[in-house]
């Protein structure tokens, strides 16, 4: 069993969330659907809570986080995971489509570990435990960009092979930049100036006998590790039978 997380931001509720919640809920109507909403630089839009607590009140199984101010697609998809009933998750970017294609041939093969989907991050299916092994998605990429690079770098260099990526047909990544990183320094169109910095020269340096794992594409040695971010959150799974 696996829940859905999906990230979002204001300018997509009628655009892109709530078709994708409306065409999720057609096929699987009792699966739980984690939705952290995302909010802007300097200031979280009222309006925009008030419609989305609307409409995921009509909604069963579906639970949101709202941030009142913008916080890092690390933070969003390390909430997805650790909030989730179960430890997989099948997390998506808001500007999906998906269809019961999808679902039929999704839900009928065997799903284990982490992987990607059709060579994105934009989907993916994730083991949140296995993700715990690696440090979680390192929050300290306060943007969006080079954290799914930088998680890559770290699987490798931990289990000695690639992430995986499966290919299914009946979902579409709509890949829509037009609206990203409102009132931030962005480089190559959609992605934090902050998040590159912070990558090529904080937290990694390029060098000789770097390693050149996944898609950073370049050799580099972490100088920097990612923190122990939620420590706890092992314990709870040992123990919340407990309770």
């Amino acid at each position: 069993m696996y829940s859905i997380g999906i990230t979002t931001y204001g300018a997509r509720i009628y655009k892109y969330l709530i078709p994708l919640v409306d065409q999720i809920k057609l096929i699987k109507p009792e699966i739980e659907i984690i939705i952290t909403a995302n909010g802007e630089i300097n200031h979280f839009d009222e309006e925009y809570r008030k419609e989305l607590f609307e409409f995921i009140s009509t909604k069963k199984n579906t639970h949101l986080v709202t941030y009142p101010r913008f916080r890092s697609l690390s933070k969003l998809w390390n909430t997805c995971l650790i909030n989730s009933s179960n430890s997989e998750v099948l997390l998506l970017n808001d500007d999906i489509t998906i269809s019961r294609e999808f679902f039929d041939a999704f839900d009928y093969v065997e799903k284990k570990g982490c992987f990607k989907i059709n060579g994105s991050w934009s989907h993916s299916f994730l083991d949140r435990e296995l993700v715990a092994k690696i440090g979680w998605f390192d929050e300290r990429y306060l943007g969006i960009g080079e954290e799914d690079g930088d998680f890559e770098w770290r699987w490798e260099n931990q289990f000695g092979t690639t992430i995986s990526s499966r290919y299914f047909d009946g979902i579409i990544n709509h890949v829509d930049c037009n609206d990203c990183l409102a009132d931030m320094n962005k480089v190559n169109g959609k992605y934090s100036k902050f998040n590159l910095e912070f990558a090529i020269g904080t937290k990694y340096i390029e060098s000789e006998d770097g390693k050149n794992f996944g898609i950073m594409d370049r050799q580099l040695k972490c100088i920097s590790p990612t923190p122990n971010q939620y420590g706890c959150e092992e314990f709870y799974w040992e123990n919340k039978c407990r309770l």
